[in-house]
C-alpha cells in the first residue's frame, strides 16, 4: 500500500494512512486525522473541525448505524442524525476542502482491517454506499490491506460487503520475488549474484512478507553494500540463518496464540501436507465430523493462521508452519 499512497501523492491526491487497532476506534482515528489532510483555508478548517467533533459524539452512541442523536452545537446545524451520516459529512467537507485547497481528491489507506473495530466498519461501509449514491463523482477512496481473513470479519459486519473489491494476495512468482530482491539493489548500485538470487528465490517460497526478511537479512549480512558491490551466495547463506530464526519466531507466536482443541485441528492439516487440505479428509483424520470442527476451523481463520485456500479447502497462510509443526510441536 505505501507504493499505491506514493502514487496517490504524485497525482496530487491527499492520503492518509491509519493502521486498525482493536483497542480503537478506526472512525474516530481517521477523522482524528482528516484535519491534517484537509488544506489551510481557516474557514473551511473550522467547519471541519464542527463536523469532526459532532461525528466523534455520534460514534460514541451505542448502535452507531441508527442512533438519533439530535445534538446542536452552539451557533451550528444539528448533529447529523446517524454516525454514518456524520462520518460521510466529514469526508465530504474534507474533500471539499482538499479540492478547494489545490489536491486532486482523498484517499485513505487502513493497513491491518482485520483488526478494526465492528461499529467502525459499519459506520464507513454505510457512510461510503450513501456517499457514492447521493455525490458519485466525489474524489475519493478507501483501500484496506490485511490478513486472508479480512473479509469474513467485514462480512460479520456489513451485510452488503459482497459489493466491495477484494483482491486476494497469492503466492508470489519466482519471477516476481527475483524482482522485489534484485530492483531495490539495482537502484543502489548493487548486483545479486545468479546463485544467491536462486538461493534466496527458493527460500522465500513466495510469501510477501519472508520475501522482505530475506531482503532486509541479506542486506544487512552484506554489511550495507555501496554501490558496485555484489550480493553473493554465502551472504545469502550467512542471511538465511537469521530469516529463519524470525520465522521460527512468527511461527511459534501463532502457535501459542491457539487453544488446544484448535492445536488439534493445526497437528491434523500439518499431518495432511498443510495446503488444500480437505475439510473432509481434516475431519476424518480428527476423528470428527465437519460440523464439530466448524468452530475451531472458524477461530484459526479469523486469527489469520489458516485461510480458505479454494472451497472446501484449507491451508497453512505462510509456508513453513507445515514443517514447523512436525519438527517442533510434537502432538
Amino acid at each position: 500500500m505505501r507504493e499505491g499512497e506514493r502514487i496517490m501523492q504524485a497525482a496530487g491526491i491527499r492520503t492518509l494512512w491509519v493502521t486498525a487497532n482493536p483497542d480503537e476506534s478506526l472512525a474516530r482515528a481517521i477523522l482524528a486525522k482528516l484535519p491534517d489532510v484537509a488544506g489551510t483555508e481557516p474557514s473551511k478548517l473550522k467547519i471541519l473541525t464542527g463536523l469532526i467533533d459532532s461525528a466523534k459524539l455520534s460514534l460514541g452512541v451505542p448502535g452507531v448505524v441508527t442512533a438519533e442523536v439530535g445534538v446542536a452545537r452552539h451557533g451550528s446545524a444539528a448533529v447529523p442524525a446517524s454516525a454514518a451520516e456524520a462520518f460521510k459529512a466529514a469526508l465530504v467537507t474534507a474533500t471539499d476542502a482538499i479540492v478547494d485547497d489545490g489536491g486532486t481528491g482523498l484517499v485513505i489507506f487502513v493497513d491491518e482491517i482485520q483488526s478494526a473495530d465492528r461499529e467502525s466498519l459499519r459506520v464507513i461501509a454505510y457512510s461510503w454506499q450513501e456517499l457514492s449514491s447521493e455525490r458519485p463523482g466525489t474524489p475519493a477512496g478507501i483501500f484496506g490491506a490485511g490478513l486472508p481473513n479480512s473479509p469474513e470479519t467485514i462480512a460479520a459486519a456489513v451485510t452488503f460487503s459482497e459489493r466491495f473489491d477484494y483482491r486476494p494476495l497469492p503466492a508470489l512468482s519466482d519471477d516476481d520475488v527475483a524482482l522485489a530482491l534484485v530492483a531495490p539493489a539495482q537502484d543502489a548500485g548493487v548486483r545479486w549474484d545468479p546463485a544467491a538470487l536462486r538461493l534466496a528465490v527458493q527460500s522465500a517460497g513466495g510469501y510477501p512478507h519472508k520475501v522482505q526478511v530475506i531482503g532486509h537479512e541479506c542486506w544487512r549480512a552484506a554489511g550495507w553494500p555501496d554501490p558496485g558491490a555484489m550480493i553473493t551466495e554465502e551472504t545469502v547463506k550467512a542471511a538465511l540463518v537469521d530469516v529463519e530464526r524470525q520465522m521460527t519466531e512468527l511461527f511459534r507466536a501463532r502457535w501459542n496464540s491457539v487453544t488446544r482443541a484448535e492445536r488439534e485441528v493445526l497437528h491434523a492439516m500439518a499431518a495432511l501436507g498443510g495446503h488444500d487440505v480437505k475439510r473432509e479428509d481434516l475431519a476424518a483424520a480428527l476423528g470428527k465430523s465437519t460440523v464439530a470442527i466448524s468452530g475451531s476451523r472458524a477461530r484459526l481463520l479469523r486469527k489469520g493462521i489458516i485461510e480458505s485456500s479454494r472451497f472446501g479447502y484449507l491451508s497453512f497462510s505462510v509456508p513453513g508452519f507445515t514443517e514447523y509443526i512436525l519438527e517442533s510441536e510434537p502432538g
